[in-house]
């Protein structure tokens, strides 16, 4: 019932071939939507669309997203009218030593931020004003706590936040615009983040344990559903209670 609004319409999914979109992709068919899937990785992609069947209409290209134009041209590979934008596409990398190499900070803009903002101004100029459309972004944990050696992520993530309420009254009404934010998933992407630290990170988890890809996805699923209809310009955090903590 709550899903009915994405049944013959096109779910848009950057970062599709990673950890948290492989299972989103799955959830959104489950659901009755045709899908547009997108990342850099040719190769994953492919891999993680192969894993659906042909219940709905499947479209899957390899972009980075680059610019707003890229963006508006690879919209128009929707299957059908498009309905929800769910932007899990970013980068993670540690930060350099050499203060005056601005390699990591330029990357962690435009890949976490940037396209962001060029995918949801593509993406609302593509939608029908006659019907709510949904976009939902992503953040992160370190956009509240801050990560010490991967300030560049941090920064773009937290910017993501404003982003989601600048947008939420931009594209208002015809458009609602929430943003999740995950603590630490089991998607491969946290691995060397918790080389040396695992248990000591564990410990700050009220519940004591790491979330799992397919936990953000129901949520992200619940967001671009028709439950959700009244939320908007909201933060979500996915982290077992940590941000509480």
């Amino acid at each position: 019932m709550f899903f009915q609004s994405l049944v013959d319409r096109t779910v848009i999914v950057t970062g599709a071939a990673g950890g948290i979109g492989s299972p989103l992709l799955q959830l959104c068919q489950k659901a009755g939507a045709d899908i547009l899937a997108l990342d850099r990785d040719e190769r994953k992609l492919r891999q993680a669309a192969e894993q659906l069947d042909d219940t709905t209409r499947v479209v899957y290209k390899q972009s980075d997203l680059a610019g707003f134009k890229e963006c508006s041209e690879v919209l128009g590979l929707c299957p059908s009218n498009p309905v929800a934008l769910v932007h899990l596409a970013g980068v993670f990398e540690p930060d350099s030593d050499d203060h005056g190499d601005y390699t990591v900070w330029d990357r962690a803009i435009d890949n976490n931020l940037k396209n962001a903002r060029d995918m949801c101004l593509a993406f609302a100029d593509s939608t029908s004003k006659a019907d709510l459309s949904r976009i939902v972004l992503t953040s992160s944990l370190a956009a509240n706590r801050g990560a010490f050696d991967h300030y560049s992520y941090t920064a773009a993530k937290a910017a993501l936040i404003g982003l989601t309420r600048a947008f939420s009254k931009r594209f208002a009404p015809h458009t609602v615009v929430n943003c999740v934010a995950p603590g630490i998933i089991m998607t491969g992407m946290p691995d060397r983040v918790l080389a040396n630290r695992r248990e000591r990170v564990l410990s700050e988890i009220p519940l004591q344990r790491f979330g799992e890809p397919e936990e953000v996805a129901n949520v992200i699923m619940f967001l671009i559903s028709d439950a959700a209809s009244y939320v908007s310009g909201q933060v979500i955090n996915i982290d077992g209670g940590t941000i509480n903590g």
